[in-house]
This record gives C-alpha cells, structure tokens and sequence, in this order.
C-alpha cells in the first residue's frame, strides 16, 4: 500500500488560494498598466499606480506564504 503524498485540499486552503488568485490577478493587470500607459498618464497617476502595486506585491506575498503556512500545519496534522 502507498500513502497519499498529496493533500486533499480543504475550505481553508481553498479560499487562501481564492486569495491569492484575485490578488495575483491585481498586481498582472496593474503591472500592465505601467508597462504599457496611455500616451496621456500624468505622471502623479503613474506615481499612485506605483505605490498601488507596491501594496498589492504586498498582499500578494502575504496570501502566498498564508498558503504555505495552512499546507505546513496540515502536513503535521497528518503525521
């Protein structure tokens, strides 16, 4: 017989991945924006757009090592 190596994924880790998801999909899309500006983008908007994806990066990170965290406890529960 062999154990299961992978994990069942649970409501918690299913909504920290729901998580991180939305706000992966933030940063792509304001990472586009100041990849690609429109011809006509003050530079204070740009500047705002900067420090906006500077806090959803943040976020970002955070859901991830959420994720990893939530994995970590449920792989000692298991053992």
């Amino acid at each position: 017989m062999t154990l299961n190596t992978k994990l069942q994924k649970d409501a918690e880790e299913r909504r920290l991945f729901a998580l991180y998801e939305a706000s992966s999909a933030k940063e792509v899309s304001i990472t586009s924006q100041l990849l690609y500006p429109g011809r006509d983008l003050p530079h204070e908007t740009y500047m705002q757009m900067v420090g906006s994806l500077r806090a959803v990066r943040t976020e970002c990170n955070d859901n991830r090592l959420a994720i990893g965290v939530h994995h970590k406890k449920m792989q000692k529960t298991l053992y």
